[in-house]
C-alpha cells in the first residue's frame, strides 16, 4: 500500500522538469538520490502541485485510514484548490509511518547537509532543524534557473540591500598615476588567480582576497571594483552601507548575516561602497548604550570578514576613519588621489581626444592637452562628466563642432558650481596654431 503512495510521487511523475531526470547533469552531482528527491517535491510544489491530489487519491483507493492519511503531510494552500508538500511528505515517501523508521531521513535537512549549505531551500535560517509541517520551496535561485532557465539575480531591497555592479568600461578607461597603476595590475593577478593560490600547499584554508580603496571620490574606486569582478569572472554586488546600518539594536547583524549568507552560496565578491559607517573605528566602549552596541556590531562584522570565503572590497573617502583591526585584515590597500598634472593630460586626452562624437577646434588639444591639465585639479570623473556635457550641447544644436570660444563658454557653465575655470577659461586656447 505504501509503496503505490511512494511510486505516485516519484519525480517521474514530472515530465515537465526533465532537468531533474538527468542524473549526469553537472548542478545534481554535489546531490544523493534522497536530496534529489526532495529538490523534485519542492519543484513539484511550485510547478506541478496537482500531483499531490494524485498522491491523496492513491492512499485513499489503497484503504489508508483517515488518521493515516495526515502522515503524508500534506497542508492546502489556503484560497486554492492546491495541496503542498512538506518535510513531514518526504519523511513519508523516504521513512515510512514510524518515528524509528523517519529518524535517518531528518539528516536530510541539517545544517552542514548539502542541502543547506548549498542554500536550495527556502528554510529558516534561525533553525537548526525546520519543523516537520514546513512546506518544501526552492530558494528564489534554484527556483528561478529550474522553471525558466535563467540566472537568478536577487532584487534590491530590505532583505538584500545590494546591487549588481558591472561595467562596459576596460582597463583603458581607467587612467592612472604610474604608482596607481602598478598596485592596481597587482590586484587583477590576485582576482585572476586567488582560487589557485588558495589550493597551494602552505595556503590551504586561507580566505577571499580582500582589497582596501581609498581617496577621494571621483578618482576610480567604483570603476576598479567593477572591473576586478569582471577580471575574477565573479558577480559583484555593491552594499548599500546606509541601509545595513540601522538605529534599531541588532538590525544591522541581522541584515549583514543576510547579506553574507546569500553571498556565501553563490561565490559573490561583496564591494562596500563608503564603508566608513560600518568599518569605523570602535569607541572606548564606556559611553552610552548605543555605543557599545556598534562596538558590537563592528565585532560581528571583524568575524564575518574573517569567516566569509569570498572576497571583498571596501572602498572609502577616508581611509583614516577606518578601524586599525579591520585595516590589518586586508591583503592590499590601493590608494587613489586625484590626478596630477601628467595623468590629467591624458584623461583630456582619452575622454576627448580620440571620441569619434565630437568634432574639436585644433586649438583645444594643441600642446598635448596641457592647457586644460594646468588650468583646473579636476578629478576623472568631473572630466568624464563634462565631455558628457559637452556631447549633450553638440546633440542639442545638431552639429558636432566645438569651436574654441564654444569650449571656453561650456567650461565657464560647467565649472560655476564649483569655480575650476573661474577666470581662467577665457585665456584658454587663444594661441594660433604654428603652420
Amino acid at each position: 500500500m505504501m509503496e503505490r503512495c511512494q511510486q505516485a510521487a516519484k519525480p517521474q511523475a514530472l515530465p515537465q522538469c526533465p532537468m531533474l531526470l538527468e542524473p549526469e547533469d553537472e548542478w545534481l552531482l554535489p546531490f544523493s538520490p534522497d536530496e534529489r528527491l526532495v529538490i523534485a517535491i519542492a519543484l513539484a510544489n511550485a510547478s506541478a502541485p496537482e500531483i499531490w491530489d494524485i498522491l491523496l487519491d492513491t492512499a485513499i483507493e489503497t484503504g489508508f485510514e483517515k488518521p493515516a492519511i495526515s502522515s503524508l503531510g500534506l497542508r492546502q494552500i489556503p484560497h486554492t484548490k492546491y495541496l503542498q508538500a512538506t518535510i513531514g511528505t518526504v519523511l513519508f515517501l523516504l521513512g515510512g509511518q514510524t518515528a524509528s523508521d523517519q529518524s535517518p531521513v531528518w539528516q536530510l535537512f541539517l545544517p552542514q547537509t548539502t542541502l543547506r549549505r548549498l542554500g536550495v531551500l527556502a528554510l529558516p535560517a534561525t533553525r537548526a532543524v525546520p519543523a516537520i509541517d514546513t512546506v518544501l520551496q526552492l530558494s528564489p535561485r534554484y527556483q528561478c534557473q529550474l522553471l525558466t532557465q535563467e540566472t537568478w539575480q536577487p532584487q534590491y531591497g530590505a532583505e538584500f540591500p545590494a546591487t549588481l555592479l558591472t561595467t562596459t568600461r576596460t582597463w583603458n578607461d581607467l587612467v592612472m598615476d604610474e604608482k596607481t597603476g602598478i598596485l592596481l595590475n597587482q590586484a587583477r593577478k590576485w582576482v585572476r588567480h586567488y582560487d589557485e593560490v588558495r589550493q597551494q600547499p602552505g595556503v590551504v584554508g586561507a580566505k577571499g582576497y580582500r582589497l582596501l580603496m581609498a581617496g577621494p571620490s571621483g578618482t576610480g574606486k567604483t570603476l576598479t571594483a567593477a572591473l576586478l569582478g569582471q577580471a575574477a569572472g565573479k558577480p559583484l554586488y555593491r552594499i548599500d552601507v546606509s541601509s545595513i546600518v540601522d538605529k534599531y539594536v541588532g538590525e544591522t547583524s541581522k541584515r549583514l548575516r543576510q547579506v553574507f549568507d546569500l553571498a556565501e552560496q553563490h561565490d559573490w565578491i561583496l564591494f562596500f561602497d563608503e564603508g566608513d559607517a560600518l568599518f569605523g573605528k570602535r569607541s572606548s566602549g564606556t559611553g552610552s548604550s548605543n555605543e557599545r552596541y556598534a562596538n558590537q556590531e563592528v565585532a560581528y562584522l571583524l568575524y564575518k570578514l574573517e569567516e566569509y570565503q569570498g572576497m571583498i572590497f571596501l572602498a572609502t573617502n577616508h581611509k583614516g576613519a577606518i578601524d586599525a583591526a579591520f585595516e590589518r585584515r586586508f591583503d592590499s590597500l590601493v590608494t587613489f588621489s586625484k590626478p596630477d598634472e601628467g595623468t590629467r593630460r591624458r584623461l583630456w586626452q582619452h575622454f576627448f581626444g580620440q571620441a569619434n562624437t565630437l568634432e574639436l577646434d585644433p586649438r583645444i588639444g594643441a600642446g598635448n592637452w596641457r592647457e586644460l591639465a594646468e588650468a583646473a585639479p579636476v578629478s576623472a570623473a568631473w572630466i568624464e562628466k563634462f565631455y558628457q556635457y559637452c556631447v549633450m550641447q553638440t546633440t542639442a544644436k545638431r552639429d558636432r563642432y566645438i569651436s574654441a570660444e564654444d569650449m571656453r563658454t561650456y567650461l565657464h557653465w560647467f565649472s560655476a558650481e564649483r569655480g575650476y575655470f573661474d577666470g581662467k577659461a577665457h585665456r584658454l586656447f587663444l594661441r594660433e596654431l604654428q603652420g
